[in-house]
């Protein structure tokens, strides 16, 4: 197996959790994007990068494209954590999207976590009562709807250590 280490950006907890249980299972070294700079990324072959998904931008994305641009030959895989279901593969499908570059061939995996308001900041928790709002209000898909904003009205935590088995898998048989 490649020498790997997973770098993660986590505002609430569910990224870091991933990305401790990534790091266990693959046995390897674990930091968070703040703590980036003291790693020495060209000691590793590969580069996990984990980050949250905000409005369909994955946190810390930033650092994927300088590690692209510094360390090319080096295998990068991303992964993001959000509190959309793993069945909502149309969602899942534009967060890829918006956050792996076309043609990249950089592998990437999804995990579903949750919301934790406990740890959210101001103004995080000022667009989900935004985004609560909106959605009361839209007509299409009523019981969808009120069953997603009564799902966001409380901190909640779908994470499971499962999930990462194809993203491990995936390591392994490189």
């Amino acid at each position: 197996m490649e020498k790997c280490v997973v770098i993660y950006k986590s505002k609430t907890g569910f990224t870091e959790k991933y990305a401790n249980w990534i790091g266990e299972e693959l046995q390897c070294e674990v930091y968070p994007v703040e703590n980036s700079n003291l790693v020495h990324l060209q000691d590793y072959n590969m580069v996990i990068f984990g980050g949250g998904v905000r409005a369909g931008k994955i946190d810390g994305v930033k650092f994927i494209d300088k590690f692209r641009n510094s360390f090319s030959g080096k295998k990068l895989i991303l992964f993001a954590t959000g509190a959309t279901p793993t069945n909502e593969i149309e969602a899942i499908e534009r967060v890829r999207s918006m956050n792996v570059p076309r043609n990249s061939g950089i592998p990437f995996f999804y995990f579903s976590s949750g919301f934790n308001y406990e740890k959210m900041k101001g103004l995080d928790k000022f667009f989900m009562s935004i985004a609560r709002g909106m959605m009361r209000r839209m007509k299409d898909n009523e019981d969808a709807q009120n069953s997603m904003v009564a799902d966001m009205k409380n901190s909640y935590d779908h994470s499971s250590r499962e999930y990462i088995k194809p993203l491990v898998d995936y390591v392994k048989s490189i």
